[in-house]
């Protein structure tokens, strides 16, 4: 029992890698067989992988076509917005709260850093994807500070999503530079504790990038 799930934990990990890495391309159709090879496990518990992969909506399965990436609806975009908000709220106010700690201190300056990375991004490659990657990191980085185990799973699992719908928003001109201004007001507000006005941004920050994606996906 427990090596099965010990390989189902590995085909599991090795999708998740291809995934975030960016190996997988959308639309593209997967072979179970072929892909459990390349992982080094047999068919079962990589099958057993990609049925939890589906539940929590990183792939779609085809019977005998194989898998592929998820494809975005509207509810992936809104459940996803909303989920993000009631996460990060909570999270950025603790933060607030508790800035003056060591472990606060510790990751403002992660925070700003990933802030500083996007800004080198802009100033070089200018690659949506990239930027999207530290974007996600920013973001993932606060639910981290809270040290809330089943926060950070929940959040872990809407991944790909977050990273889909971030990478697709950042592809309207001048979002990426108006992402950085509203990532550096965030932590200002942090801050000073405006947790008032920090919980408003935070709203606005998300729902700019969700209605850029209703937009596009209904074309």
């Amino acid at each position: 029992m427990k090596e099965t799930q010990m390989l189902q934990s590995i085909a599991y990990d090795h999708l998740i890698g291809l995934i975030k890495d960016g190996k997988l391309t959308e639309g593209e159709y997967y072979s179970l067989n072929k892909m459990a090879r390349e992982a080094g496990v047999s068919r079962t518990p990589f099958r057993d992988a990609v049925l939890r992969l589906e539940q929590e909506r990183y792939i779609d399965i085809f019977p005998s076509k194989g898998f592929t990436l998820h494809k975005m609806t509207q509810e992936d975009i809104i459940e996803t917005y909303q989920l993000r908000f009631a996460l990060e709220t909570y999270c950025f106010k603790e933060l607030s709260i508790h800035l003056d700690t060591e472990r606060g201190q510790e990751y403002y300056t992660k925070l700003s850093g990933k802030v500083n990375s996007q800004e080198g991004i802009i100033a070089t490659s200018h690659n949506n994807e990239d930027f999207a990657r530290k974007d996600y990191e920013f973001h993932r980085s606060v639910v981290q500070f809270v040290g809330n185990a089943s926060m950070l799973e929940i959040y872990r699992r809407f991944m790909y999503r977050i990273f889909w719908q971030t990478a697709t928003s950042f592809l309207q001109e001048g979002r990426m530079e108006e992402t950085v201004k509203e990532h550096r007001q965030i932590l200002w507000m942090v801050k000073e504790q405006k947790l008032s006005e920090l919980e408003e941004l935070i709203k606005y920050h998300l729902d700019i990038a969700q209605k850029i994606n209703l937009k596009l996906i209904k074309k």
